[in-house]
C-alpha cells in the first residue's frame, strides 16, 4: 500500500530527475548554432534492432536484455496504475516472462560490473570511466531485492504453479515465511527504484536520454563531409566550449566511454597520445566546469594530440551512439590555424606552395601536364566540344614521381576502353584537402571556388578521380559551395567498363594479393567491393583479406595532413599496416589511394624484409594485364 510519504517521496525523485536533465540540457544547448532536424523512423529501427551495439557480440547482447528490461519493466508500472483484468493464464505468462527477463537482465548486469572492473586492463588508452558502477549496482539491488520478495511471498503463500516464477520458488524453499522480510525487500525495492531514478542525470544512465537524442539527431548523408564554417562572422575554430554547436556538445552528453573509438583509433593504437575516448571526456569535463572558470580547451588538450589525428573516421565509424570525435578535432585545429597560428612547421612549406602555386608539391601549374607527355591526353580547355569524362589528377597524380605511373596507367585503360576523356591541365587546382584537414578553412575554400568557377567553364558528364581524397572532396564536399557534379572513383568506373566488357585484362597475375581499404574511399564513403572486383577480374588473382578490413581497415597513416608531418611519437602507423601486409603472407598488396601507396610501400620497405610484397593501385594491375599493345 502506497502512503502519502511515498507519493511526497515520488514527487520529490521526479522533480529531482527532471531538474538534473534540465540542467543538462542547458549545458549542451548553449553550444553554436546548427541546423539539424530529427529521424523518428531511424530512431525506430535503431531503438528496436540495436545492431551497431550488437557489433560488439557479449556487450551488445548484454546491452539489449538491460535496455528491453528497463522499457518492459516501465510500461508494467504503467499499466498497473490504471484498472484493468488479466486472465488468470495471460497473468501467469505474464510473470513468467517478467522473471525471465528479470533474470537475464541479472546476467547482464553481471556481465558489465565485471567488465568495468576489468577495463583499465582491457581499454586500448586506460582510462578508467567514473560515475559508471554506482547506477548498474543499483539496477542490481532493484532486481535482488525484487526476486527475494517474490521468494518470500511463496514461501509465506505456497503455490501450486511453481512455473509462474521459478526463481522465486527456489529462493522460497531457503527463505523464511516472514511478513516482515517480504515488507522489508518490497521497501527496499520500492527506494532503489526512486534512486535510480533520481541518479539518472548525474550519473552516466544520462544516456538513456542523450544518447537516444544523439541517435535522433545524427548526421544524415556522407560522414565524410566536414561542416562548414562561416569564416565571415569571425568564426576561427573552438577555442572553448563554447565554439562548438550545441549537436556537438550533444555527442559529448551522449557519450558513454565503452572505448569503442579508442580501440580501433590508429594513432593511439601506435602509442601517440591521442585517444578519441579522452578528448570526448575532456570537453565534457569543461562543459561541465567553464561556466565557473572560462577554461580553454587548449588547457585540457595538447597539441600533440590534435595533431596526431589522421581522420581516418575509425572513431566515428564504432561508436554505437554516433558520436563524432573528430569534428571537434577539427574545429580545435581550425582555431589553432586560424586563430592562432599554430600550424606545424614541417607542414607550414605544404600551405605556403598551395597558397602561391595550388598545389601541394610547389611545382606550379606550368608543369601540371608533364605526366602525360606523349599519353594522347586531350586537354579540356583545347577542345571545342563537350567530354564524357573530365580526368581528374590530383597533386600526387600530376607530380608525385611513383604515382604519375598510377595516372598513366588510368589513362591506358581509358584509352583501351574507348573512352571520351580529358583533363583540366594546367587549369586544376588541389582540390583543398590537406589544407582543410589540417584546419585551414580559409585556403580550403578559395581552392574549392576557384575550381568549382574553373569546372562551371567546360562541359562534361562526370569526374573521374584517382585519390579518394579527391574523390570525397569533389563528391561530398563541394556541393557546399555550388559545386554539384556526379563524381566516380578510378576503381567504380573501371569495374564499369570490365562489366561491360569495354575491357577485359587476359594476362594473369598470378599472385596472391591482399586489399588495403583506403580510409577515404572505404570507411568513409562506404565503397569496399569495387576493388576487390577489380581485382577478381585479374586472371590469377587469389584475394587473401588482410585481418583488419573494409570497415575494420587500419589507416595507412597518411591522411588528415599527416602526410607532411613528422611522426615522432609511438611507432609508425604505416610500418604497422605494412607489418599485417607481410604476415598474411600475399606477394601483391592493392590499394586505390596515393597516400596509402606511398605510405605502404615505406613502410614495407622499413621492415628490411627478405621477399616484401609488392603495393600497386589496382588501376595499375589491371593496366599491366591487359598487355603492352594498349
Amino acid at each position: 500500500m502506497i502512503t502519502a510519504f511515498d507519493i511526497l517521496l515520488i514527487g520529490a525523485v521526479i522533480l529531482i530527475m527532471l531538474a538534473g536533465f534540465a540542467w543538462r540540457r542547458m549545458l549542451w544547448r548553449k553550444g553554436r548554432e546548427e541546423n539539424r532536424s530529427g529521424d523518428l523512423t531511424g530512431l525506430a529501427g535503431y531503438l528496436i534492432g540495436q545492431q551497431l551495439i550488437l557489433k560488439r557480440r557479449f556487450a551488445g547482447v548484454a546491452h539489449l536484455f538491460l535496455f528491453w528490461g528497463i522499457v518492459v519493466f516501465l510500461l508494467v508500472i504503467i499499466l498497473a496504475q490504471f484498472p484493468m483484468i488479466i486472465p488468470a493464464t495471460a497473468a501467469r505468462i505474464l510473470s513468467l516472462g517478467l522473471e525471465i527477463l528479470g533474470a537475464v537482465m541479472l546476467a547482464g548486469i553481471i556481465f558489465f560490473i565485471i567488465r568495468r572492473r576489468q577495463f583499465k586492463y582491457i581499454s586500448a588508452d586506460k582510462i578508467s570511466p567514473q560515475k559508471v558502477l554506482f547506477p548498474i549496482i543499483i539496477l542490481m539491488i532493484i532486481l535482488i531485492t525484487g526476486f527475494l520478495a517474490a521468494g518470500t511471498r511463496m514461501s509465506i503463500v505456497p503455490s501450486d504453479k511453481l512455473w509462474v516464477s521459478p526463481i522465486g520458488w527456489g529462493l522460497s524453499n531457503i527463505l523464511p515465511g516472514s511478513p516482515l522480510l517480504m515488507q522489508i525487500m518490497i521497501r527496499c525495492h520500492f527506494l532503489a527504484v526512486l534512486l535510480f531514478l533520481a541518479c539518472l542525470p548525474f550519473t552516466f544512465m544520462r544516456h538513456l536520454a542523450a544518447g537516444t537524442l544523439n541517435v535522433y539527431y545524427r548526421r544524415k548523408g556522407n560522414r565524410g563531409k566536414l561542416r562548414v564554417a562561416d569564416l565571415d562572422d569571425g568564426y576561427v575554430g573552438a577555442k572553448t566550449v563554447d565554439d562548438f554547436t550545441w549537436k556537438q556538445l550533444l555527442d559529448v552528453e551522449a557519450c558513454v566511454s565503452c572505448g569503442r573509438c579508442a580501440e580501433n583509433c590508429p594513432a593511439l593504437i601506435s602509442g601517440k597520445p591521442l585517444s578519441p575516448r579522452k578528448i570526448v571526456q575532456d570537453i565534457s569535463w569543461q562543459m561541465e566546469q567553464a561556466r565557473s572558470n572560462g577554461s580553454w580547451l587548449a588547457d585540457a588538450i595538447s597539441g600533440e594530440e590534435i595533431w596526431s589525428c589522421t581522420t581516418c573516421m575509425a572513431c566515428v565509424e564504432h561508436c554505437p551512439i554516433f558520436v563524432e570525435p573528430l569534428d571537434k578535432i577539427i574545429d580545435i585545429r581550425r582555431y589553432q590555424v586560424l586563430g592562432c597560428g599554430n600550424l606545424p612547421p614541417e607542414a607550414k612549406t605544404m600551405i605556403r606552395d598551395l597558397e602561391i602555386f595550388g598545389d601541394v608539391q610547389g611545382k606550379g601549374v606550368a608543369h601540371r601536364t608533364d605526366w602525360a607527355l606523349g599519353r594522347e591526353v586531350s586537354l579540356l580547355f583545347d577542345r571545342n566540344r563537350a567530354t564524357d569524362i573530365l580526368l581528374w589528377i590530383g597533386c600526387s597524380g600530376a607530380f608525385h614521381p611513383r604515382y604519375r605511373e598510377t595516372s598513366r596507367s588510368m589513362v591506358k585503360l581509358l584509352h583501351a576502353g574507348g573512352v571520351d576523356f580529358a583533363i583540366l591541365g594546367k587549369h586544376e587546382l588541389c582540390c583543398g584537402d590537406p589544407a582543410r584537414r589540417l584546419g585551414e578553412e580559409r585556403l580550403f575554400q578559395e581552392l574549392a571556388r576557384k575550381n568549382i568557377k574553373r569546372f562551371n567553364q567546360y562541359r562534361f558528364q562526370k569526374i573521374v578521380t584517382l585519390c579518394p581524397h579527391c574523390f570525397n572532396t569533389l563528391k561530398n564536399e563541394y556541393p557546399d559551395f555550388g559545386g554539384e557534379y556526379q563524381v566516380m572513383h578510378a576503381t567504380e568506373f573501371v569495374l564499369d567498363l570490365i562489366k561491360a566488357k569495354r575491357i577485359t585484362p587476359k594476362y594473369p597475375v598470378g599472385q596472391a594479393l591482399s586489399v588495403h581499404d583506403p580510409c577515404y574511399l572505404g570507411r568513409i564513403n562506404q565503397i569496399f567491393e569495387p576493388i576487390r572486383d577489380v581485382c577478381r577480374a585479374v586472371p590469377g588473382i587469389e584475394i587473401r583479406e588482410l585481418p583488419r578490413n573494409r570497415e575494420y581497415g587500419f589507416c595507412c597513416g597518411g591522411g588528415g595532413g599527416r602526410m607532411w608531418l613528422h611522426e615522432s611519437l609511438g611507432r609508425h602507423i604505416n610500418q604497422i599496416r605494412a607489418e599485417e601486409a607481410a604476415k598474411a603472407g600475399a606477394e601483391l598488396v592493392g590499394t586505390a589511394c596515393p597516400y596509402c601507396l606511398t605510405m605502404l610501400e615505406d613502410g614495407i620497405a622499413a621492415l628490411e624484409r627478405e621477399k616484401p610484397p609488392k603495393v600497386m593501385d589496382v588501376v595499375e594491375i589491371v593496366a599491366s594485364s591487359l598487355g603492352a599493345e594498349f
